[in-house]
């Protein structure tokens, strides 16, 4: 009995966090999307245990590789703070576990980090034109352009302002079209609709997150 109800105190306190995360507008609306939630989660968890059981040894290797590419990947497609030169050039090293999942998945190391460096333009190109405080708005143009003007004299804001431009560069794009359009510019350059990015640019998912970066 003392189990029983402390799995229920646990579940009710997973559950008031979640609704303290929803942007519902009622408690009713909060806690109704937090219950459903949950109970996504679990049916997933438990759907997920079930594959796993059944799974040969080779469609596990794949999945695990896939895994540790999507990690890599996501780090690097989401990776914001600019400054961190020296972690940027980790974040494109190739370790060892990530050496294996590459071979594993029968991708080179140089077709990775193309995939790599495609993926973490893109990154760039999306994220510095929306608003940080909510990535599902866009800046305005007049900030666009203010962010390659003005910010590149700043010792910090220097760095975005650089792998702005080297976005632009690496994708032949016109600075004047990015701060017109934004991120608009990727589908007008099909910029994703690259065989390899398709296949091999798999990043994890995330969290939602108040400010959106979860929907980039």
């Amino acid at each position: 009995m003392e189990t029983i109800f402390t799995i229920v105190l646990i579940l009710g306190f997973i559950i008031y966090l979640m609704a303290q995360d929803s942007n519902k507008e009622t408690k009713k609306e909060r806690y109704g999307e937090a219950v459903g939630r949950l109970v996504t989660s679990a049916a997933d968890s438990v759907a997920g245990a079930a594959f796993r059981l059944t799974e040969s040894a080779d469609k596990k290797k794949i999945r695990l590789a896939k895994e540790v590419l999507a990690q890599r990947n996501g780090l690097i497609y989401r990776f914001h703070t600019y400054s961190r030169t020296e972690f940027i050039q980790r974040l494109f090293t190739i370790d060892e576990r990530l050496k294996i999942s590459l071979n594993t998945l029968g991708l080179s190391e140089d077709q990775w980090l193309q995939i790599a460096k495609k993926l973490f333009y893109l990154g760039v190109l999306k994220k510095e034109s929306r608003d940080p405080n909510d990535y599902s708005k866009k800046n305005s143009k007049s900030i666009r352009e203010h962010m390659l003007t003005d910010w590149a004299t700043d010792s910090i804001l220097k760095y975005t302002a650089k792998y702005i431009n080297e976005a632009f560069q690496y994708f032949k794009i016109k600075k004047s079209e990015w701060i017109e359009y934004g991120d608009a510019v990727v589908g007008m350059y099909n910029l994703e609709e690259d065989k390899d990015l398709i296949e091999f640019g798999i990043i994890t998912a995330i969290m939602p997150m108040k400010n959106n970066h979860h929907l980039l």
